[in-house]
């Protein structure tokens, strides 16, 4: 049965276990930002130089993925940000779904565009 009423859920205060998970996911949220970085560096520095690739459109991707990179880590942090202050206020802390939406997006159009780049 679900509570139509509109009222907030109450949570539990968080304990020492959902603080680490929550450590541990803002982790993770930054090695994929310096996972992007290092593709950033390969793709938009080292891929022309190993082969005869035309390097404008190489070093664009590589701004591409960098700028992937900076979503990630800002992104982590903001994201660890609201959840702290919602552990604090035993709350929850949704992740905007136009945002999962916009990075999805975003993600898929540097893909393709990195492998038609790379046909």
């Amino acid at each position: 049965m679900t509570d139509t009423s509109g009222a907030r859920p109450e949570y539990p205060p968080a304990s020492r276990r959902t603080r680490f998970a929550e450590e541990r996911t803002v982790l993770a949220w930054w090695r994929t930002g310096m996972a992007a970085a290092a593709v950033a560096l390969a793709i938009g520095g080292l891929l022309p130089k190993l082969g005869d690739l035309p390097k404008d459109r190489f070093v664009a991707l590589g701004i591409g993925y960098g700028i992937l990179s900076l979503i990630f880590i800002i992104g982590g942090a903001t994201r660890e940000m609201a959840s702290r202050r919602a552990l604090e206020q035993n709350s929850h802390a949704d992740l905007s779904q136009w945002l999962v939406i916009a990075v999805a997006l975003y993600m898929s159009v540097l893909v393709i565009l990195t492998v038609i780049a790379l046909v």
